[in-house]
């Protein structure tokens, strides 16, 4: 049995996101959202415990570009790939830009949840 630890719910939605860690400026892939965190789809992964900054849009009515700052959780590197699960990072959000984006966030997981 797998034991939930999310604090806030998800979403299963792939967006284009940018990424800065500690060696690496790149382009990637998100494939999920929650007003905590994401999942970025990335063969470039940083170890737990990086401190990464995240710049993407969102939003389909009304599109927000959106950057913050995160903390990686887990990763998941090519040689760990289980059942076609890409490799990639969690990550935490810890501050999000610009100061309404986390609200922001939040109700748009809420309406993308309902659907």
């Amino acid at each position: 049995m797998v034991v939930e630890r999310r604090r806030f719910p998800r979403v299963l939605v792939k967006f284009l996101v940018e990424y800065r860690g500690e060696a690496v400026w790149q382009h990637a892939q998100s494939y999920n959202l929650s007003r905590g965190g994401m999942f970025i789809a990335t063969d470039k992964v940083e170890s737990p415990g990086t401190h990464i900054e995240i710049m993407f849009e969102i939003g389909k009515e009304k599109v927000r570009r959106i950057h913050a700052e995160a903390v990686v959780i887990w990763n998941r590197s090519r040689e760990g790939e289980t059942e076609g699960a890409p490799s990639g990072m969690g990550v935490q959000f810890l501050r999000i830009f610009p100061v309404d984006g986390e609200k922001f966030l939040e109700e748009l997981v809420k309406k993308w949840e309902k659907k």
